[in-house]
């Protein structure tokens, strides 16, 4: 019985050091793979965003194609014509980027009873 719980023992301590020395390869393997992993991962967040917020990509994807061709001092008249001009379309757009009482998972209107007609 002692001699075989030694053998077992032993088995033991040769697997122990063979599961070390193959963390010792596979660490070493990993880091070879840490940049296109990386960039893997950078690449699926930017499609997560544009998946999630077409619109404001596609805004975005407007506002450069208008803007082409125009240099800094064109940039800032067309804001300040914005800004000017059009106050409503800035406070409309504000509304709905920065909703004042909503947070996400929030039910709107929770404590309005509209079962009565």
């Amino acid at each position: 019985m002692k001699q075989r719980l030694a053998e077992l023992s032993d088995r033991r301590l040769r697997l122990l050091e063979e599961i070390e020395t193959q963390r010792m390869e596979v660490a070493e393997i990993s880091l070879d793979f840490k940049k296109p992993l990386a960039l893997a991962d950078t690449g699926l967040k930017a499609v997560r965003f544009i998946r999630n917020h077409p619109a404001l990509v596609s805004g975005g994807i407007a506002a450069l194609l208008s803007m082409r061709g125009m240099g800094v001092a064109g940039l800032a008249k067309k804001g300040w014509r914005l800004m000017y001009l059009y106050p409503a379309a800035i406070s409309l757009g504000l509304k709905y980027l920065f909703p004042a009482n909503h947070s996400h998972g929030e039910v709107r209107n929770s404590g309005v009873d509209h079962s009565q007609e």
